[in-house]
């Protein structure tokens, strides 16, 4: 993805002295499919909340802390929690912030977009605890335990946009794209009593034992953009994407998904602030 992203910086060199070149940043919000959240619920392999459960280490913290706070060491995950998980786990909302290069013509602009997105998965799974003090009820308690997946996009678009309307300072847009998307796990953890217990992702397969996670995928997309213009040196973008785009983790779990952002970009004549940089 590095030596993709610096052969898109060619562009910058050759339409540099282009005064119909231009260069913008933008911030949203990146709206993630669920298709791939799953892996993150702690039952999708084999180093997942049971096998922390069953670490002999591990089993002794936990286990004093439900003495501790439940007066009970007596615990198992609840009936229904897996299934739970797999039907309801999905992404949070997330921040996506890039930049923007473009060559523009008259009524229209070849474009590239190249965005970042930190994306995060924030559930909880629920214990359920046998009540062993004979002076209370002896139903059991139920405990909710955090769990927590994080996750790296980087997202790049090769694209073409058209005007479809115009007024005064208002231009309304329509972008289609091809795009690259880079996908990552960063973290996946439950929490329990303040102290996080990691969960491991495996992506190594019988058929690919040194397979490694975060591989490219393709995707295209579409979206409307509403320019509005300052001046002949700066305009600002609000926008909409819509993306069908390969969240490409490993063979085992490669599914495509519709994905969607929203924007808001600032866009400068990137010739006239090159030639200053220059000066």
């Amino acid at each position: 993805m590095k030596y993709l992203i610096l052969f898109l910086f060619v562009p910058v060199i050759i339409f540099s002295q282009n005064n119909d070149f231009v260069i913008g940043i933008n911030g949203g919000v990146y709206f993630a499919n669920r298709n791939t959240s799953i892996q993150y619920n702690g039952f999708y392999n084999n180093f997942g909340i049971n096998y922390i459960l069953n670490q002999p280490d591990i089993k002794t913290y936990i286990d004093d802390y439900f003495q501790e706070k439940f007066n009970s060491q007596i615990y198992s995950i609840s009936d229904g929690e897996m299934e739970r998980l797999e039907n309801n786990i999905k992404y949070n909302a997330s921040p996506e912030i890039g930049f923007h290069l473009g060559l523009v013509n008259k009524n229209s602009k070849l474009f590239v977009d190249i965005n970042f997105s930190n994306i995060r998965v924030q559930d909880f799974i629920t214990f359920e605890v046998q009540n062993q003090n004979s002076t209370m009820s002896t139903e059991p308690q139920y405990v909710p335990i955090s769990i927590t997946g994080k996750e790296k996009r980087n997202i790049i678009n090769l694209g073409y946009q058209k005007k479809i309307y115009e007024e005064s300072k208002i231009t309304i847009l329509y972008p289609i794209f091809v795009q690259f998307l880079k996908v990552e796990i960063d973290d996946n953890f439950i929490t329990i009593n303040n102290q996080p217990y990691s969960i491991i992702h495996n992506f190594q397969t019988s058929n690919n034992p040194s397979q490694n996670q975060g591989r490219i995928g393709l995707g295209f997309g579409s979206g409307l953009l509403v320019n509005y213009f300052v001046n002949k040196d700066a305009c600002f973008d609000f926008g909409y994407q819509i993306q069908y785009s390969h969240t490409n983790f490993s063979e085992n779990l490669n599914p495509w998904g519709i994905q969607h952002s929203l924007f808001a970009r600032i866009i400068v004549n990137g010739s006239k602030y090159l030639s200053n940089l220059n000066d």
